[in-house]
């Protein structure tokens, strides 16, 4: 028979921190270094000519670049917040009062 190390309750909150802190500065650093490429191709592409976009009779004008990019993040973060109240109102409802 294999023994297998218990791990108590206690511990992991203390290695999920740490990944996670780990998982942010991972993205924080990749978001950097995609907004420096990102910054450096806009300066390199501005000295080609840009053309004008068409206008199209009868079509609303499109909203810019931030506005959509505002109006998904608002959205998904209430999504996320609804699923966020509901699992906590599942698991409360499955777990006995007396394990809460």
């Amino acid at each position: 028979m294999v023994a297998t190390k218990t791990t108590s309750t206690t511990e992991i909150p203390e290695i999920a921190t740490k990944i996670s802190e780990q998982l942010i500065s991972a993205v924080k650093q990749y978001q950097q270094f995609s907004v420096d490429t990102a910054q450096t191709f806009a300066k390199v592409a501005s000295v080609f000519p840009v053309t004008d976009r068409p206008n199209v009779p009868g079509a609303p004008a499109l909203p810019s670049a931030e506005a959509v990019t505002k109006y998904a993040f608002d959205f998904t973060s209430n999504l996320l917040n609804a699923q966020r109240d509901f699992a906590l109102q599942l698991a409360s409802a499955l777990v006995p009062e007396k394990l809460a």
